[in-house]
């Protein structure tokens, strides 16, 4: 882990192809959160692409156009949501029509951490392929 941001709303854990996120019970994350997201994208993913997991242990609400203004991060290509909750799984189908990125369910969060790494390295790959081809 490279390192472990704590709010008041939750933490995230910085990975090198990824963001964990684990929110706190009942919260709301709003548009105002995301502009955190923008901020950590911009300064510890500056430049190289990554995933967004979202660890749903806690039961909490999501305002969906969270991803309207999460999709327009560039280096963001997708999101990962883990649950095994009924109630959470049913908010993650609303969710998604808000996405305009990669944006995926799983119920187990080693699936989701295998999941973002090789999504990251097919998109590393990708733009090495475009630098090569254009120089």
């Amino acid at each position: 882990m490279k390192r472990l941001l704590t709010y008041e709303f939750g933490s995230l854990k910085l990975y090198e192809n990824y963001v964990l996120a684990e929110m706190n019970e009942g919260v709301t994350i709003t548009t105002k959160d995301n502009a955190i997201l923008v901020n950590i994208a911009k300064e510890y993913y500056k430049g190289k692409p990554f995933a967004y997991i979202s660890n749903r242990r806690h039961s909490y609400s999501v305002d969906p156009s969270v991803y309207l203004e999460a999709s327009k991060i560039e280096n963001l290509i997708g999101f990962a949501i883990v649950t095994n909750r009924p109630t959470a799984l049913n908010n993650t189908k609303v969710e998604r029509m808000f996405s305009k990125k990669t944006y995926i369910t799983f119920e187990i969060i080693s699936e989701a951490k295998l999941w973002a790494n090789s999504i990251v390295k097919q998109k590393k790959k990708s733009l090495q392929k475009k630098k090569e081809t254009s120089s």
